[in-house]
């Protein structure tokens, strides 16, 4: 059985963690799998943006630790490899969190760029119960939350529920009970997705390269992208439907 399953719907790519009877644990035929499907948003030029999510009642429970019991045991792929991959993507990816998130699974969630969570979803980093520590927390959690939170949070193990994370901005919105996250994640996505994909591409891209220059350069590269956005088909486009009052026709180009 496949481990991801992948779908395209209408310029939307679904990819979802299928191991429903492992609470989607993370193995590394998944990970494999996860690589290749990223991949795959990268090549395909008709997929504009995508949403992460779990089979069943779980996003994803971490990684199977029933792989790391003994001594000697290294990951051929590295999940903070996975996770780089997810940072660094040119589409928009979002976390439809459907239910338990952890550990390594929460790694993937904070990986994406929009985060929507079920009510009744939990969020943590149970690691040190196991004597072990958080790979994804200490860089990812870290970075979204201050440095104490974070502490507290990964130093206890203990689980945060959807509304706190909620009012810690690791998600954007709380999906109440009786209503699919997936569908109102697909929802949001799909709003996004009636913008000019490249201008999107070119707001992550800036984003997250921009982080690691100075002022100057940073200013002088979003110059660039501004100027080459303007020239492209879809800028052209977005230009003449706005003096036309017409709703533009993107390409993607």
């Amino acid at each position: 059985m496949a481990l991801i399953k992948y779908e395209v719907k209408d310029k939307l790519a679904i990819v979802t963690l299928n191991r429903p009877e492992k609470y989607n644990a993370v193995n590394e035929e998944m990970v494999d799998q996860l690589f290749e499907a990223f991949a795959e948003v990268e090549r395909d030029q008709d997929v504009w943006a995508c949403i992460i999510t779990g089979e069943g009642k779980a996003f994803s429970s971490g990684h199977d630790l029933s792989y790391f019991a003994g001594e000697g045991h290294q990951e051929a792929r590295p999940v903070s490899d996975l996770y780089q991959v997810i940072l660094e993507l040119k589409r928009p990816c979002f976390a439809a969190i459907n239910g338990i998130c952890l550990a390594g699974g929460a790694g993937i969630a904070l990986s994406t760029d929009i985060r929507l969570m079920s009510e009744g979803a939990q969020l943590g980093w149970p690691q040190v119960k196991r004597g072990v520590s958080s790979v994804s927390g200490p860089f990812l959690l870290a970075n979204l939350v201050p440095r104490n939170i974070a502490y507290e949070i990964l130093f206890t193990g203990e689980f945060i529920s959807a509304h706190r994370a909620r009012e810690l901005n690791l998600v954007n919105h709380v999906i109440p009970e009786g209503r699919d996250v997936l569908e109102e994640t697909e929802i949001l996505a799909r709003k996004i997705m009636e913008n000019a994909p490249l201008a999107i591409q070119a707001i992550k891209d800036f984003t997250v390269r921009a982080r690691h220059l100075s002022n100057s350069d940073a200013l002088r590269m979003g110059d660039l992208l501004f100027k080459k956005l303007v020239d492209s088909e879809d800028g052209q486009e977005g230009l003449a439907a706005f003096l036309e009052k017409r709703e533009p026709q993107w390409k993607n180009k």
